[in-house]
């Protein structure tokens, strides 16, 4: 079993290390992601999505719809808790693209499509019928 461990490690490691100075920078402080918020944002939009989603052939559409409205509400919140002005996404540095932020979005996107699957499972469960 420890054998096995150590090789999805291995798997995952590599993929996490890229993912990660992205999820710090823009989901977290600067030194660790804040969890708790992000996740509770990350699992409510997926479940709303899940509930809304027909058929299995709309997970990337619904993915990706899931990042935007991250997005939205990512921009929008400072605006109602702070008051603060409008800004746009940093999606452009001054060498060109901003990478961090591609890296947090693309995590977004692997979460967002891992979340939905989870709750369309779980939703296929409970409404048979449907």
């Amino acid at each position: 079993m420890e054998d096995f461990m150590n090789t999805l490690e291995g798997w995952f490691a590599p993929v996490w290390n890229w993912f990660e100075p992205g999820l710090v920078t823009y989901a977290g402080n600067g030194e660790a992601v804040s969890w708790m918020p992000f996740l509770i944002q990350l699992g409510v939009i997926a479940l709303v999505l899940a509930i809304l989603m027909r058929g299995a052939g709309a997970i990337l559409i619904f993915t990706i719809v899931g990042v935007v409205i991250h997005v939205v509400v990512d921009l929008v919140m400072p605006m109602i808790r702070d008051g603060a002005q409008f800004a746009m996404p940093p999606v452009m540095a001054e060498g060109g693209v901003n990478m961090l932020y591609m890296q947090y979005l693309a995590a977004l996107a692997v979460g967002y499509l891992i979340a939905i699957i989870i709750f369309s499972i779980i939703k296929g469960m409970i409404f048979r019928g449907d």
